[in-house]
């Protein structure tokens, strides 16, 4: 289990509500879920069988690139959106994509193993009824910080092959969290709205951590998901967990972050995201640059229709929560 023990966790620029008993109540909240998260008896949304064996294959040496495509042809889903995200623009094809077997050399392993994350969260996982519109928030904003943390990574020295998944699953503790509440709607008295933003805020670093063991995922992984709003780690700045931080910050400049009944719960502090920047050698310039660049990989996103473009009410509302 992991636990964030640094004071400057969530003093982020935010009001939290002035009414103590709601405070209290929404620590006593995030306290039921840190419980349920940590019982021998919780179980993490399951991940489809195709895209861990996609992941697996592509971490193999000299894989077969026609086992890739007989994984594939088990989820069509899976190899629908490989073949049209082959087809994009934004692989600039030079000739026609036919079959799987093209759109498999056409991508790269790599791009595979992230399309096929991307795939399985955002139709699997990212999903609950009971709370569809935060779930979308959660999904919108997830898959945004995938690509920005690939290309925030790039401006570094840092050959991590984990910016994207680290990016995709950073506040998977978010979607854990509202399927758990979803299903416990149907039998449990409700709570006040109101409550959830902050008990998110509070709980879902520690979620995403337990959710990523769970699926036996690899320990820097698991460490940077609990991480990645305070970005230390055994007294240094995870530089995996830095990227996070600083892609995080860039998706909720555009607008795209998570406020929940009027609570932005998922904010980084002013001093952690200092220590990420410093320690990945980003001076106001290049923080600049990352913003321009930022805006420009967002375009083409919501252009190729890779993410679902949010409403100017979202953005001018996740804006304005961000002053």
């Amino acid at each position: 289990m992991i636990h964030t023990n640094n004071p400057g966790y969530g003093q982020g620029e935010h009001a939290i509500a002035s009414d103590g008993i709601l405070v209290e109540s929404a620590m006593q909240f995030a306290a039921r879920l840190r419980a349920h998260f940590a019982s021998p008896g919780y179980t993490p949304p399951l991940l489809p069988a195709a895209a861990l064996e996609v992941h697996a294959l592509t971490r193999e040496p000299d894989v077969d690139a026609a086992k890739v495509v007989e994984v594939m042809r088990k989820d069509p889903m899976l190899a629908g959106r490989v073949l049209k995200i082959a087809q994009s623009a934004a692989f600039a094809p030079v000739g026609a994509i036919t079959s799987l077997q093209d759109a498999v050399v056409r991508l790269g392993l790599r791009n595979l193993s992230e399309i096929a994350w991307e795939v399985s969260l955002n139709t699997r996982v990212f999903r609950s009824q009971a709370y569809s519109e935060p779930m979308e928030m959660v999904r919108r904003h997830s898959t945004v910080c995938a690509h920005l943390a690939r290309m925030v990574s790039s401006f570094t020295s840092i050959a991590s092959e984990y910016a994207f998944l680290c990016g995709l699953l950073h506040d998977i503790g978010m979607a854990a969290a509202l399927i758990v509440l979803g299903e416990q709607k149907k039998t449990a008295a409700s709570f006040a709205p109101s409550l959830l933003g902050i008990a998110l805020q509070q709980c879902h670093q520690e979620a995403s951590a337990v959710v990523a063991g769970l699926w036996k995922l690899p320990v820097d992984v698991q460490l940077v998901l609990g991480h990645h709003h305070d970005v230390v780690i055994d007294g240094l700045v995870h530089p995996l967990a830095a990227v996070v931080a600083v892609a995080e910050d860039l998706t909720r400049d555009l607008g795209l972050g998570i406020v929940l009944y009027g609570h932005d719960c998922d904010v980084t502090s002013d001093s952690a995201l200092a220590h990420a920047r410093n320690a990945l050698g980003f001076d106001q310039a290049r923080v600049d640059k990352l913003g321009q660049e930022a805006r420009r990989l967002i375009s083409t996103l919501e252009r190729g229709a890779i993410i679902g473009a949010a409403t100017p009410e979202d953005r001018s509302k996740i804006r304005r929560s961000n002053r």
